[in-house]
C-alpha cells in the first residue's frame, strides 16, 4: 500500500493563476481552524487489481484537475495562486498482509487521515487494500480545497480514458523574484478593488437589515462526554436499484431527485435534527460554466426548509419548492457570495473567530444534500474494468470530540447515479444518536426500509 508522493519537478514558468474568492475562503477555512474536509471515492473490486493499470490511472490523475497546489500570498491582503503540482514519484505497492472483509470501513476511515499538505504536496492519496476473501478496496482522498465532487469525477474520467488536461499553473518550484511575486499581487489587488468595493457595501445593507432580525437561537452547549479524543464521522454507504429508486419516486409523483431531497429530510429528522417542527436542507447547486472551469469549487449552496411530516407521503408539493429553490439559487447569488472578494482582508485570527461563530450559529442543524448526478461508466473502470462498487462522501478528516458536539453534529448525504444505480453515501454524528459506524448502518436500514426501498452495502 503507497501513498501518491509529489517530489519536484522541472516545469517552465507560467503567468499566475489566482483562486477565485471562494476556494481561498475554504483554503482559510482550513487553516484557520484545522479541519480539513476531504472527498473520498471507494472502488470495491471481488478480485484483485491490475496494479499496472492502477499505476497508469494515478500517473494520468497527476497529469489533470488534481495536479495543484496552493501558492500563499505574500502580501498580506493578496489572493493566493494555484501551482501546478508534479507527478508523484512513488510506484504504488501492494499490501503485503490482506485484511478481513469486515475491516474495509476501518480501513477506508484510515484512509481519510493520510497527512495531506496543500502548499508542498501531494494534496491527494491513492491507495489500495487487499482482502482475505479476495476483493480489493481502492481509495482516492482529496483535499476539498483543490476540488469538489464534481471536479473529481471529471479527473477520474479524463485518467480513466487517458487524457491528460495540463493546467496553466506556475510550477511549484518555479523561480520568480520577490519583486515579481509582489507585483503580481498587487495588480490583482487594484483589479480587485471595484468588486471589493461592492462587497463592502453589500456588507453594509447586510448589517443594516440584520439588525432587528438577530434572533437566531443560541447553539446548544457542549455535553459533558465531549473531549480530545479524535473521531472520523460514521458512515454508511449503499446503492440502490436505479428500477428500485424510480418506482419508489414515481409512487410518489416526484423524480429522483426530489426523493433524494426527501431521504435527506427523513434522515435529518431521525437523527433529531429538527427545530421548530422543520428540517433545514443545505443543498450544493452547481455553478460551472462547462469543461473551461478550472477552479477547485464552484457551487452556491441552496437553503429549503421541510417540514417533518412532509416527506414520507405524496412528494409533488416539496417537487414545486424543490425546483422553485433551485431555480432562484441559480439565478440570484446570496449574500454570502456577494461578500467573497472581503476574504482577502480578513485577519486569520478574525477569520478564525469568524468561522467558529458559524458552525457555532447552525441552531437550525442543517443536513447537506449533495447530488453528483449522472457519472459516466468510466468513472467505474480505473484498472481498465468495471469495479463492483463505487462510493463518494465527503467528509472532514479526524477531528476532536468537543470540536463535533461544539458544531451539534452533522449530517450529509451524498449521492451519485452509476450504470444501474443510485449510490448513496451517509454521513452523520449526533451525539446521543449516531456516534459509530454501527449505530449509523441501523439508522440507515430503518429509512430504507421506510421508504420501501432494498439496497445492498457497500462492504456486503
Amino acid at each position: 500500500m503507497m501513498q501518491a508522493v509529489a517530489h519536484p519537478a522541472n516545469v517552465s514558468d507560467m503567468p499566475p493563476a489566482f483562486l477565485s474568492f471562494a476556494d481561498q475562503a475554504i483554503y482559510l477555512a482550513h487553516v484557520s481552524l484545522g479541519q480539513h474536509a476531504v472527498i473520498q471515492v471507494l472502488w470495491r473490486y471481488l478480485r484483485p487489481v491490475d496494479i499496472d493499470a492502477l499505476t497508469r490511472f494515478r500517473d494520468n490523475l497527476a497529469h489533470g484537475h488534481l495536479a495543484r497546489l496552493i501558492r500563499p500570498a505574500r502580501l498580506p491582503f493578496g489572493r493566493h495562486q494555484w501551482a501546478s503540482a508534479p507527478p508523484p514519484s512513488a510506484a504504488l505497492v501492494a499490501a503485503e498482509t490482506a485484511l478481513a472483509p469486515e475491516a474495509i470501513q476501518t480501513w477506508a476511515d484510515a484512509q481519510v487521515a493520510l497527512p495531506l499538505d496543500l502548499v508542498h504536496g501531494p494534496a491527494w492519496a491513492l491507495t489500495f487494500q487487499g482482502f482475505a476473501d479476495g476483493s480489493t478496496v481502492v481509495s482516492l482522498v482529496v483535499s476539498h480545497c483543490i476540488a469538489d465532487g464534481l471536479t473529481i469525477a471529471m479527473a477520474v474520467s479524463d485518467a480513466v480514458r487517458g487524457e491528460r488536461r495540463p493546467l496553466s499553473y506556475p510550477a511549484l518550484c518555479s523561480v520568480h523574484s520577490a519583486a515579481t511575486v509582489l507585483a503580481a499581487e498587487l495588480q490583482r489587488i487594484v483589479r480587485d478593488v471595484p468588486a471589493t468595493f461592492r462587497a463592502l457595501g453589500q456588507l453594509a445593507r447586510t448589517a443594516y437589515t440584520s439588525l432587528d432580525t438577530s434572533n437566531t437561537p443560541a447553539a446548544s452547549p457542549v455535553g459533558p462526554a465531549a473531549d480530545d479524543q479524535t473521531v472520523v464521522f460514521p458512515s454508511a454507504f449503499i446503492r440502490v436499484p436505479m428500477s428500485v429508486w424510480d418506482a419508489g419516486a414515481r409512487s410518489r409523483g416526484a423524480n429522483r431527485l426530489t426523493l433524494l431531497t426527501a431521504m435527506t429530510a427523513a434522515f435529518a429528522e431521525a437523527l433529531g435534527r429538527v427545530r421548530d417542527e422543520e428540517v433545514t436542507l443545505l443543498i450544493p447547486v452547481n455553478q460551472r460554466e462547462g469543461l473551461s472551469h478550472t477552479g477547485g469549487n464552484s457551487v452556491a449552496l441552496a437553503t429549503l426548509k421541510v417540514r417533518v411530516d412532509g416527506p414520507r407521503g405524496g412528494l409533488h408539493a416539496l417537487q414545486r419548492r424543490l425546483r422553485a429553490t433551485l431555480l432562484q439559487t441559480r439565478r440570484e447569488p446570496n449574500r454570502l457570495a456577494a461578500l467573497l472578494p472581503l476574504v482577502p482582508f480578513v485577519p486569520r485570527r478574525a477569520f478564525s473567530a469568524a468561522s467558529h461563530l458559524a458552525l457555532g450559529a447552525l441552531a437550525d442543524l442543517p443536513a447537506t444534500c449533495s447530488n453528483l448526478g449522472g457519472l459516466p461508466k468510466d468513472v467505474l473502470q480505473i484498472d481498465g474494468n468495471a469495479a463492483d462498487r463505487i462510493c463518494f462522501r465527503g467528509i472532514d478528516r479526524p477531528v476532536a470530540r468537543r470540536v463535533i458536539e461544539a458544531r451539534q453534529g452533522v449530517a450529509t448525504l451524498f449521492a451519485g447515479v452509476i450504470p444501474g444505480f443510485v449510490a448513496l453515501s451517509f454521513v452523520a454524528y449526533q451525539p446521543g444518536v449516531v456516534t459509530e459506524p454501527r449505530h449509523l448502518r441501523a439508522l440507515v436500514e430503518r429509512l430504507l426500509a421506510d421508504y420501501e426501498l432494498v439496497g445492498e452495502f457497500f462492504d456486503a
